[in-house]
């Protein structure tokens, strides 16, 4: 979830990358960004070393560890975006407000989430809970859309102030 710090600026995600390197090799020609992955699977984590090293992502740290708690993050500097897919639909109400509660301590001030949350059609749209979360959490909303077939959300919001990691606290467990 959270990164190493350059001048370039620095970004996190969870697994194994597939969202986010690409991105990073289209958009970082000159390969400042750094950037850390947290997966627990190790196959998971090869499988991200190997497409960093074929994009040549030198940037980039995959860690295989727990992202469901902070010690994960106690070693890094704030991250100017952390990238949270497929985490918010994986883990309960609870969990998912403690890390949202916890994301500020994880990150710069002016710091950038983005994130994703399906919606199954429940008659209750998931995506609000976070959304508001993340609004009671020191977070300004930058935008909320959906995808054409209105199965995901994606939101992105801008952190206002920031805080500090405590050690030894579990934000979420994968369900």
């Amino acid at each position: 979830m959270a990164p190493t710090a350059s001048s370039a600026g620095s970004a996190s995600a969870l697994g194994k990358g597939a969202d986010v390197l690409p991105v990073l090799a289209e958009h970082d020609p000159g390969r400042r960004v750094r950037a850390l992955l947290v997966e627990l699977n190790p196959i998971l984590s090869r499988r991200a070393r190997a497409t960093a090293a074929v994009l040549g992502l030198a940037g980039v740290e995959v860690r295989t560890a727990d992202a469901g708690t902070t010690d994960t993050y106690l070693d890094m500097p704030p991250a100017d975006v952390l990238v949270a897919f497929g985490v918010f639909g994986n883990i309960s109400v609870d969990d998912m407000r403690r890390t949202v509660a916890t994301l500020p301590a994880l990150l710069a001030a002016g710091a950038i989430v983005i994130w994703t949350r399906a919606d199954r059609h429940t008659g209750h749209d998931p995506s609000l809970d976070v959304r508001t979360c993340l609004l009671n959490n020191g977070f300004t909303e930058m935008s909320l859309t959906s995808t054409t077939d209105d199965l995901f959300r994606v939101g992105i919001h801008r952190l206002a102030d920031v805080h500090v990691v405590q050690q030894g606290m579990r934000m979420f467990t994968f369900v």
